[in-house]
C-alpha cells in the first residue's frame, strides 16, 4: 500500500493540467489528499480539471498560462503562492512537440518548442526553488520522455528539448540534494493522450500512426500518474516507463545495436519519411494554435 502521507495536505503545482498526464496526475494527487494549483494554456480545459477535482471533494485552483512566455510564468509563480501558500511539490509537465525531420523544422518552431519545453520549466523552477531551499523541504518533478534518453529521428526538436530537460533534472538534483529538496525525472514512452493536439506536423504518415496506434501500444495516463505519485513517496531520481525502455537499456550496453533498432522502428512508424527542407521558414503562426499538454 502506498503511503499517502507524502502528499497529504501539501500544495502541488501541476503544469499542463488541462488533459493527458497532467490531468490524470491532478486526480491521483487529489485522491491522495494534496491541495492543487493547476496551470495550462487551455483555460477551459484546466478549469474543467479543477472543477472535477472540487466536485470530488478536493481543493484545486486553475490558472491559464502560456509556459513559453517568461512574464506569464513569473506571474503564475507569484499568483499561486499568493493564493495558496508556498509550493511543496512542482510538477513540470507541460510540453509541446514538432513532429518533423530536422530540415523541415523551422527556426520559429524550434523557438516555440524550446520556450515551452525547456525555458518554461527552468523559469518556474527558478521562481519556486528559493522558498523550498529556505524551508529545506520540497520536491520538483520533471516530466520528460524516453525521447530524452534515446534520440527520436523525425522529432529532432522535441527530442533535443527532452534531452535538455533530462540534463537539467540530473544536475539540479545533485545541486540541491543536501538541502532537503528532491528532484524526480519521469521519462515515459508513448502515452495515450491528446499528443496530436499539442504537436505541429510536417509528417502526415507519423501523425496517422499517432492518431491510430496499435491497440496494444501505449501507456495509460492513469498508470503514468500513479507511478509519478508513488515517486513522491519513494523520492526516486528516475522513473522510466513503457516497453520502449528496452531501447534505453540496449543503448547503454550496445549503442550500435540500439541505433539499428531505433532506425528500424522509426521506418516502421514512418517517422522520418520526408527529409526535404522547408521552402519557407514558416513559424507557429502558420500552424493551428496548440495546447501545452504533455504526451
Amino acid at each position: 500500500m502506498i503511503d499517502t502521507a507524502s502528499v497529504m495536505g501539501r500544495h502541488v503545482l501541476i503544469t499542463g493540467a488541462a488533459s493527458g498526464i497532467g490531468k490524470a496526475t491532478a486526480f491521483e494527487l487529489s485522491r491522495r489528499g494534496a491541495r492543487l494549483s493547476l496551470a495550462d494554456i487551455d483555460k477551459g480545459g484546466v478549469e474543467s480539471t479543477a472543477g472535477q477535482v472540487r466536485a470530488g471533494g478536493g481543493y484545486a485552483r486553475a490558472y491559464d498560462v502560456d509556459m513559453g512566455r517568461a512574464d506569464q510564468v513569473e506571474s503564475l509563480a507569484t499568483r499561486v503562492v499568493s493564493d495558496a501558500g508556498p509550493v511543496d511539490v512542482l510538477v513540470n509537465n507541460a510540453g509541446v512537440a514538432v513532429v518533423a525531420p530536422f530540415l523541415r523544422t523551422s527556426a520559429a518552431e524550434w523557438e516555440w518548442v524550446e520556450a515551452v519545453n525547456v525555458h518554461g520549466p527552468i523559469r518556474l523552477t527558478r521562481a519556486l526553488l528559493p522558498s523550498m531551499l529556505e524551508r529545506r523541504s520540497g520536491h520538483i518533478v520533471m516530466v520528460a520522455s524516453l525521447a530524452g534518453l534515446v534520440g527520436a529521428p523525425g522529432m529532432v526538436a522535441y527530442t533535443t528539448t527532452k534531452f535538455a530537460l533530462v540534463g537539467f533534472a540530473e544536475a539540479l538534483r545533485l545541486e540541491v540534494a543536501s538541502a532537503g529538496v528532491a528532484v524526480t525525472l519521469v521519462c515515459p514512452g508513448f502515452v495515450r493522450t491528446n499528443f496530436a493536439k499539442a504537436s505541429r506536423y510536417h509528417n502526415g504518415e507519423f501523425r496517422r500512426f499517432l492518431d491510430d496506434p496499435p491497440r496494444w501500444y501505449g501507456l495509460s495516463q492513469e498508470r503514468v500518474a500513479a507511478r509519478l505519485a508513488d515517486a513522491l513517496t519513494s523520492r526516486d531520481a528516475l522513473v522510466v516507463l513503457g516497453p520502449e525502455k528496452l531501447g534505453w537499456w540496449l543503448k547503454r550496453v550496445a549503442p550500435e545495436a540500439a541505433f539499428a533498432v531505433t532506425r528500424w522502428a522509426a521506418a516502421r512508424a514512418g517517422i522520418a519519411a520526408d527529409h526535404g527542407a522547408l521552402k519557407t521558414d514558416a513559424g507557429p503562426e502558420h500552424a493551428p494554435a496548440s495546447p501545452q499538454t504533455h504526451s
